[in-house]
């Protein structure tokens, strides 16, 4: 099968690009040829197929700048699979171009404000709509330029088969209108050690506000004497914690070194994680997690995970804990890498994958 991969940029940073990297060099290693058209791509980025540059992909907006140069690579693929495209002039055309698949890895679909987040941190149950998110955008005038551009990518998606990666989004789109995603979550491409139990702490991933780093900083504050933490990441956040190592943006062996070496990856989101990538990879290199209960998180927190609410203390009483008892660490890591093995296994997942492909390309799969 001939396979357009469409997305709005690919830096290979972060857990959507990767897992668009390890989905199409998948595709190729199954026999399928693979293409992408991109708003944007990293310099020195390798991809395994043909690049066609595509402004208006990487726009955010209604915006149809060289959107015409789709027709041809589209014309020469059997399916388009869509991920992180948000424009919805765009999402409007490639419908037109074939059959297309659409990866939702992020809330701006069917959410104006910060991930069905309010801004106390607790999870919105509310609809969309301008009463509702007045707490989240309390700009009429930017409110409504946000509802109308998100009801237009909601309704650009609207019978498409559409794949995310947790049961939670699978549920916010149908409750959205967008009913019968299939949940397909990402398949582990990293090894699996003999689970040790190391020292320090990690954070992984975008230093942003939503991520939480205020919350682990409040928890630091509390450590007597200090316990050693890492940042593996970029971001404005990282103020928040200048006594931690900096180790910057890892590729991805040095991320999971970094993970295996750590006591536990910390991962206390305040917004709705649509999933949670960096955490289950911790999970595999035998490392327990964490988190605070939020979103996509749920689908692999039954086990080498440790659930906290999002107060400083507990998170404090938590870490002390963990240091306290090395053992305790070693028997989270194992049961969490043995649930995630078996759960995140890509000779079980991959196969699911191709099959959907088949059903879109051959116009078979029912949309709800």
């Amino acid at each position: 099968m001939r396979i357009l991969y469409i997305c709005d940029r690919l830096s290979g940073r972060g857990g959507a690009d990767q897992h668009l990297l390890d989905v199409a060099q998948a595709a190729v290693a199954a026999g399928h040829r693979v293409a992408f058209a991109l708003g944007s791509v990293a310099e020195g980025l390798s991809l395994p197929g043909p690049v066609h540059r595509v402004r208006a992909l990487g726009s955010a907006v209604a915006d149809a700048r060289q959107l015409d140069r789709l027709g041809a690579p589209a014309a020469a693929a059997d399916l388009l699979h869509i991920q992180n495209v948000v424009n919805p002039l765009a999402l409007d055309r490639l419908r037109e171009l074939g059959p297309c698949l659409v990866t939702i890895q992020d809330h701006r679909a069917f959410c104006p404000g910060p991930g069905r987040s309010l801004p106390d941190g607790s999870p919105c149950r509310q609809p969309m709509a301008a009463a509702t998110c007045a707490a989240c955008l309390p700009d009429a005038a930017y409110r409504q330029r946000l509802l109308e551009l998100t009801e237009a990518r909601r309704a650009a998606l609207k019978g498409l088969p559409l794949i995310v990666l947790s049961a939670y989004m699978a549920e916010e789109l149908a409750a959205a209108g967008l009913p019968g995603a299939r949940v397909l979550p990402p398949w582990l491409t990293c090894p699996l050690p003999e689970p040790v139990a190391g020292a320090g702490y990690l954070l992984a991933g975008r230093l942003v506000a939503h991520k939480g780093l205020s919350l682990v900083a409040e928890a630091w504050a509390q450590l007597s004497p200090p316990l050693a933490l890492r940042l593996a990441g970029l971001g404005a956040e990282a103020a928040r914690l200048p006594q931690a190592e900096a180790l910057g943006w890892l590729d991805r062996p040095a991320l999971w070194a970094a993970q295996r070496a750590s006591r536990a990856l910390l991962f206390p989101s305040r917004w709705q994680e649509p999933f949670g990538i960096v955490a289950v990879e911790a999970l595999a290199q035998g490392t327990p997690v964490l988190r605070t209960a939020t979103g996509g998180s749920g689908d692999w927190a039954e086990a080498g995970v440790w659930t906290l609410p999002p107060d400083a203390a507990a998170w404090a009483e938590a870490l002390r804990a963990l240091e306290a008892d090395p053992s305790r660490a070693l028997a989270l890591g194992r049961a969490g890498q043995a649930a995630v093995a078996a759960r995140f296994d890509g000779a079980r997942l991959r196969p699911s994958l191709w099959a959907l492909y088949e059903e879109v390309s051959a116009g078979r799969l029912g949309v709800g």
